[in-house]
Order: C-alpha cells, then sequence, then structure tokens
C-alpha cells in the first residue's frame, strides 16, 4: 500500500490563545523552494504535510520515533507499533487496513503494541481490527 504524501509530525506550542500556528514552518519549506498546494508544501513529485502534536499519542510517537536514513537522508520515523496506534485512533478503513497489513506481516512487536493500545484507549478499534482480519480468514 502506498502513500499519497509525506506526513511531518511536528512539536508547536500554541498561543494564549490556545492555536497552533504552522506559519514559520511553511515559510520556511517556502524558502527552500517549496509550493504550496491546498494542506501539502510539494517538493518534485513528493506533496508534505505538516502535522502538529496534536494528542498524547502523537507527542509520544514523535518522541520514540527512530533514526532512519532514506536514500541517504537521515530522518525519524514512527516505530510500526506507533503507526499502528495512530491508524486505529484515525479509525478509517484504509487505516484498518494498514494496521492488518502490519499484523500479517509480523511487522510489529505485539507486547510493544499492545501497551500502546492499552495506555491510549485503543482497545475498541483494535477489537474491529482483528474481527476484519478473523472475518477475512473464513
Amino acid at each position: 500500500m502506498q502513500t499519497e504524501d509525506i506526513d511531518a509530525f511536528v512539536f508547536r506550542h500554541a498561543t494564549p490563545g490556545g492555536l497552533i500556528t504552522l506559519t514559520p514552518i511553511y515559510d520556511a519549506l517556502i524558502n527552500m523552494g517549496g509550493l504550496v498546494e491546498r494542506e501539502h508544501v510539494r517538493f518534485a513529485e513528493w506533496p508534505l504535510q505538516i502535522l502538529p502534536d496534536a494528542n498524547d499519542l502523537i507527542r509520544e510517537a514523535i518522541r520514540m520515533a527512530i533514526d532512519v536514513e532514506y536514500d541517504g537522508i537521515p530522518t525519524r520515523v514512527f516505530t510500526a507499533e506507533h503507526l499502528c496506534a495512530v491508524a486505529l485512533q484515525t479509525g478509517r478503513t484504509k487505516d484498518y487496513l494498514r494496521v492488518i497489513l502490519f499484523l500479517e506481516q509480523s511487522a510489529v512487536d505485539s507486547a510493544r503494541l499492545a501497551d500502546v493500545i492499552k495506555r491510549h484507549e485503543l482497545t475498541a478499534p483494535f477489537t474491529k481490527v482483528q474481527s476484519m482480519m478473523s472475518g477475512a480468514a473464513r
């Protein structure tokens, strides 16, 4: 399953009024040659979407991201367990299907995933994913 864009999650402090602004980030990306297209900043063929640390799960996922290198570029990515948890929290069918793929490919540590699911109260959507998996196995 391919992605349509790159999601970049960032820590941002809210203003005294409670607003979070991404303007400084967008301005920096534009100065680097990015082209704004709706909610994305496009670099070559890749649309980049900047997303704030909207909840405890996202903040944890950012903090626990792992260092990887992609095409010679060092970056940080969410752990497989956090990717699954975020997908469960988002709750769309396509997100549930991503979780199923991770599980079927044994790409997650089951104990770590169970811990994240429990701490972020995602048992109900995970149960739904398990049900989808059992229904597909019939």
